[in-house]
């Protein structure tokens, strides 16, 4: 049964990296709960979050050209799941400069008709607690 969460995660991320905004919110519940590390602090339901996405990807004009889920694990039952992961976004914007940094991911999944539904979206960039910086720099422990 993890299989399904991971397979589920790699093709949430490979819809991310194509910018494919169909593809990527058919991932989530209707009453999602996310709380993204960009913009606003909570975004409540599917239609508010797809806004969000919407406008990210308008931010990389030029594309994505990495969005790679890494040390992704997972606990489940048969109803909920629950995974986290470390994710690098990497992408252009519109003056086609490259920008990237390492985030943090939670998500919580949860059975649905039959089908996987994240009900919970959480990217989190750590920050430097004297001087308020958002330490995009950091990178993962080999």
């Amino acid at each position: 049964m993890t299989h399904s969460i991971q397979q589920l995660s790699a093709q949430w991320a490979q819809a991310v990296l194509r910018q494919n905004i169909s593809q990527v919110m058919a991932f989530y519940a209707d009453e999602l709960i996310a709380y993204d590390a960009v913009a606003q602090l909570q975004f409540k339901g599917k239609v508010a979050y797809k806004a969000h996405w919407q406008r990210c990807m308008e931010f990389c004009a030029g594309g994505h050209s990495k969005f790679e889920l890494r040390d992704l694990t997972i606990q489940q039952n048969d109803q909920i799941a629950f995974s986290h992961a470390l994710v690098y976004c990497e992408g252009s914007n519109e003056k086609g400069e490259t920008q990237g940094c390492w985030m943090r991911l939670t998500q919580g999944w949860q059975m649905q008709q039959g089908q996987w539904r994240i009900l919970h979206d959480h990217f989190s960039v750590p920050f430097d607690m004297v001087s308020g910086a958002v330490l995009f720099e950091l990178t993962p422990e080999a």
